[in-house]
């Protein structure tokens, strides 16, 4: 069996690598593999494009 820990917001056993708390619903703060897969690239995608979208408004307003 997995290992197991409690869930913060009910105090309830869950499998340590459960995404949700099966009794509360509750996002579990303990997994192994990351919160969830992905999350990182979007957020360097959308951090460039701003960095790129903000250096087009300082060149193109004027003065």
């Amino acid at each position: 069996m997995a290992d197991q820990v409690k869930c913060l917001y009910c105090g309830k056993k869950i499998p340590a690598d459960s995404a949700h708390c099966p009794e509360c619903g509750a996002v579990s703060h303990f997994q192994e593999r990351g919160y969830r897969a992905g999350v990182r690239r979007k957020f360097i995608f959308w951090f460039v494009l701003l960095v790129i979208f903000c250096a087009i408004m300082i060149v193109w307003f004027p003065r």
